[in-house]
């Protein structure tokens, strides 16, 4: 026969004590280690903020440092193309100064050896190469010839002249005196004052 002990089973189990305390403190715990995210979680999207704004600021700061870049590279250009444009002018005007220079000197030396030429005297050929003038010319007298190179030796532009002459015929038998002379000179210049120059022995004279 078999035996149900029904009392034992009716009996109500005890609680445990110490499960009702353990399970309040593993909630506190939870709410602890949630807060402590979602802080975190906070802390991050602020940092994010942070820096995502400071990203954007040095964006717009180099944004408009490319700007005033690309505004300088326009201005250097600007200044490139006028400095090579004034390279050319300059270049252009020294050459029309060095023409200028050089048609200056041929009138000045004519200029010069017409002054010296006294009466009685006229030149019949004048050359220049370098620093060197040769003339050839006629004088009805040897005392016209010295005047005329004592007034060359007047001008200071001029070197020591040198001259040779000797008898020769002149139109319908008459008896005249050539002459050769050379010397050197230096840079004449045609802006030079004639104020302060010497006096020929006597009033130049083109024959």
């Amino acid at each position: 026969m078999i035996r149900i002990n029904l009392l034992s089973e009716a009996r109500p189990q005890r609680k445990k004590k110490g499960v009702s305390a353990l399970g309040s403190a593993g909630r506190l715990n939870t709410l602890l280690m949630g807060g402590a995210i979602g802080l975190a979680v906070l802390i991050g999207i602020v940092h994010y903020w942070v820096l995502r704004s400071s990203i954007k600021a040095q964006e717009e700061k180099i944004r408009i440092a490319q700007v005033e870049v690309t505004r300088l590279e326009a201005v250097l250009k600007e200044v490139k193309d006028y400095e090579a444009k004034k390279a050319r002018v300059q270049r252009k005007v020294d050459l029309i100064n060095q023409l200028k220079q050089n048609q200056r000197g041929p009138v000045r030396l004519m200029d010069e050896v017409s002054k010296a030429l006294p009466d009685l005297v006229w030149v019949e050929r004048m050359e220049y190469h370098g620093n060197a003038i040769s003339i050839d010319g006629k004088a009805f007298n040897p005392p016209a010839v010295a005047n005329f190179v004592a007034n060359l030796k007047l001008v200071p532009s001029f070197q020591e002249p040198k001259v040779e002459f000797s008898a020769c015929g002149g139109p319908a038998g008459s008896s005249l005196y050539c002459f050769k002379t050379n010397f050197g000179f230096s840079n004449i210049d045609r802006t030079q004052p004639d104020a302060g120059a010497p006096k020929p022995a006597e009033a130049p004279k083109k024959v």
